[in-house]
């Protein structure tokens, strides 16, 4: 009599479901598991964004004309667009900048740099989007 025991080795996705517990991947990497979210977050956002631009660049030339078209009607006043940012930096998660004045040439460069792990991961994701996006 033979005994066609097999040995219980764990399969492909039960390896990767182990691999990718956000629990033990910031025990390994010694980070916040928000910051870790944060990050894989806006990676995404910024990989989509990239790949979108570079795939479908010709309504991404559209939809800039059109921006660039709102932008000078409201400096005629002819269309007013105007933004809650507080809900939205609310919505993201971020942190507020203090604007003083009219400051505004250099808000983005200040929000870079209180938000540099967001901006970073989208930067990187929106440069991996640019490159895969065929």
């Amino acid at each position: 009599m033979t005994s066609n025991t097999q040995i219980a080795q764990p399969g492909l996705v039960e390896t990767v479901k182990e691999a990718v517990r956000p629990d033990a991947i910031v025990e390994k990497i010694k980070m916040n598991k928000n910051i870790l979210i944060d990050v894989g977050l806006y990676g995404t956002i910024g990989f989509i964004a990239g790949f979108l631009i570079r795939r479908y660049s010709e309504f991404v030339i559209f939809f800039g004309i059109f921006i660039t078209t709102l932008f000078v009607l409201h400096q005629f006043d002819i269309v007013i667009v105007s933004f809650n940012w507080i809900k939205v930096h609310q919505l993201l998660g971020l942190q507020q900048i203090p604007l003083i004045g009219d400051a505004y040439s250099s808000l983005l460069f200040e929000w870079v740099k209180a938000n540099v792990i967001a901006s970073g991961s989208f930067a990187i994701g929106f440069l991996l989007g640019l490159k895969l996006g065929r």
